[in-house]
């Protein structure tokens, strides 16, 4: 029987009757032993059909019977273990995946039916056991060929690459419902992140009104909880109806992150509601108010969302997944931040900055972010690159929002790990996990173009912030390193396009000097420019000397702002006027 530490369908099902194993040794080991295969089942605690299939499939006597016999049944956690979700995930949840012990893929699907089920197994087994060298053969030659893939020559950076991913990203665009595609309808929160900074960056109105309306038509649709407020995670019609009813921390974040950035453009009170409905399911449902971290996510459940308010009060509630992982922490705490300046709700500031006081003191242990807690309350999974790549974005958010430098010190540090174990030193770009963990094909790092181009964000950042050459160094050898496979990629390359747009042309940063007491309304000034690219610091005379010499700035006149570009800096600014006009004259200069 299967240990509690499995998830399962929370209705009435017999899953845990199949004998479920952990990722790890024993199973390959067994599996070796046996010459069996094994069956990954990639599964999540959100996942209606994941429940289905717990409540169908593997309830069933003879697909029970049939596994414990002839597989090593193997079953993942998504959320838990990322790593291993990017290399067998076979298109969606669940997935069924049929493994060699050496960890190569034989065949899988998604959701598999009973009946067919009781078909697939026997053929599955009888042709791995019937055809063991050729299988094996396979196998190397197949590794060889994903080797080769992170071998590509280094390109040359170009507005092209923005152009091409901004043009691929709009062509992709529903006119009719917004959105990108047809069905089933995602977010693609980066693909609306994209559209935004386009808008500014260009003054184009085309990729406003999409990003525009993409939230508007999503905000209308059924794919939002008029009830309880918060986004479900995608809709299975184009128009947005028929929702898939699961809520997501990190899409969540995401469209928060959009919403925000939208009002900032619009100032539109429509706008405003999308944030503020957000944060308002956020606090409610997904919030561990005495920890202060976030929830994962709430469980899909149809007839419940059905209900309205009144229908709901007194039944039992989706199941909420209240473990803690820190990349969709550190994701929330980055817009909760956003949201604290954009909204003028400076509690959110606060409410953001102990969720990271409490990931970074409970899930770093020698100095690397683990992906969540595990039930005795330990961290575990080290080495996932979006736990450490994220973090630090939140730090450098938590820098710019609060003018401490401790968070500054502890965004340098995640970069330096970053630098040091995920950094592909002869290609460039940075690896998904920190090494070879030897099982399956855990032992063959990949480089995501997603979460390089989250990477790409905090060394831009610290090149900026720090003016350390090193950082700049490592930010170019990223980005060149994707330049011959983005045009593959299409809009899940939104993140990239905006980070080379970035790099090309250099950003406005607006250095305050003076104690954070004495320049809040500066601060306040230039965390609201509508600029498409902009950093902000305070620098406080008393305790930055050392980095006001590195940026070339004097300790007086304080309190003071200055605007700059490209190695030039304005005149101090003493109050909010000047430092307006100074942003006009550095955006008609540069």
């Amino acid at each position: 029987m299967a240990e509690q530490k499995f998830h399962f369908s929370p209705r009435p099902n017999r899953a845990a009757e199949i004998d479920w194993r952990e990722w790890g040794e024993d199973a390959f080991q067994q599996s070796r032993d046996t010459n069996k295969p094994i069956l990954l089942s990639l599964s999540a605690v959100w996942c209606h059909w994941c429940h289905v299939m717990d409540e169908t499939t593997y309830s069933d006597e003879g697909v029970i019977t049939f596994i414990n016999q002839h597989f090593v049944p193997v079953r993942v956690d998504n959320d838990e273990r990322p790593d291993i979700n990017a290399r067998y995930n076979m298109g969606g949840w669940p997935t069924t995946a049929f493994l060699t012990p050496e960890g190569e893929t034989l065949a899988g699907a998604t959701y598999i039916a009973p009946d067919q089920m009781k078909e697939v197994l026997p053929k599955v087994y009888t042709h791995f056991v019937s055809n063991r060298d050729e299988i094996t053969q396979k196998a190397i030659e197949l590794r060889e060929q994903r080797a080769d893939v992170y071998k590509a020559e280094a390109g040359e950076l170009s507005d092209d690459i923005f152009r091409d991913i901004l043009r691929s990203t709009m062509n992709h665009y529903d006119p009719l419902y917004g959105g990108f595609g047809e069905a089933p309808k995602f977010p693609h929160t980066d693909a609306l992140d994209l559209l935004l900074y386009a808008h500014r960056r260009t003054g184009d109105p085309d990729p406003l009104h999409m990003a525009r309306k993409t939230l508007e038509m999503m905000f209308a649709g059924d794919v939002y909880d008029r009830e309880w407020n918060g986004f479900f995670r995608y809709a299975t019609r184009r128009d947005w109806s028929e929702p898939h009813y699961e809520k997501m921390l990190e899409d969540e974040a995401g469209l928060l992150r959009n919403a925000l950035a939208l009002y900032r453009i619009s100032n539109q009170a429509e706008h405003r509601e999308i944030a503020e409905g957000i944060i308002a399911y956020v606090d409610w449902k997904l919030r561990d108010r005495e920890h202060g971290y976030f929830y994962g996510s709430q469980d899909a459940d149809e007839e419940f969302y059905k209900l309205d308010a009144a229908g709901r009060d007194g039944l039992e509630e989706p199941y909420i997944d209240r473990r803690c992982y820190t990349s969709w922490n550190a994701e929330m705490i980055s817009a909760y931040l956003e949201a604290s300046w954009t909204l003028d709700r400076p509690e959110l500031a606060e409410t953001a900055l102990f969720a990271l006081a409490f990931i970074t003191g409970k899930l770093r242990v020698d100095g690397t972010m683990h992906r969540y807690l595990d039930a005795s309350g330990s961290p575990a999974v080290p080495g996932w690159i979006a736990d450490q790549s994220r973090t630090a974005l939140s730090m450098l958010d938590a820098y710019e929002v609060t003018g401490d430098s401790s968070h500054l010190d502890g965004a340098r540090a995640m970069a330096a790990l970053l630098l040091d174990q995920f950094e592909d030193k002869e290609s460039g770009g940075f690896w998904d996990v920190a090494e070879n963990q030897g099982l399956g094909r855990l032992q063959e790092r990949q480089k995501s173009v997603q979460e390089n181009a989250v990477v790409a964000q905090v060394l831009f950042r610290l090149s900026h912030l720090t003016r350390e050459p090193a950082y700049g160094a490592a930010l170019k050898r990223a980005l060149e390193s994707f330049v011959l496979l983005y045009r593959q990629m299409g809009y899940f390359a939104a993140g990239y396009a905006a980070a080379v747009d970035s790099y090309l042309h250099p950003p406005l940063e607006i250095n305050i000097v003076g104690a954070a007491s004495a320049v809040e309304r500066l601060h306040q000034a230039a965390l609201s420019l509508n600029q498409a690219s902009r950093l902000v610091q305070v620098l406080d005379p008393a305790r930055d000397a050392e980095r006001l010499a590195a940026l070339s700035l004097p300790v007086e006149p304080a309190p003071a702002a200055y605007v700059c570009s490209n190695n030039a800096c304005s005149a101090p600014a003493s109050d909010v006027d000047q430092l307006l006009a100074a942003v006009r004259e550095m955006r008609e200069t540069n």
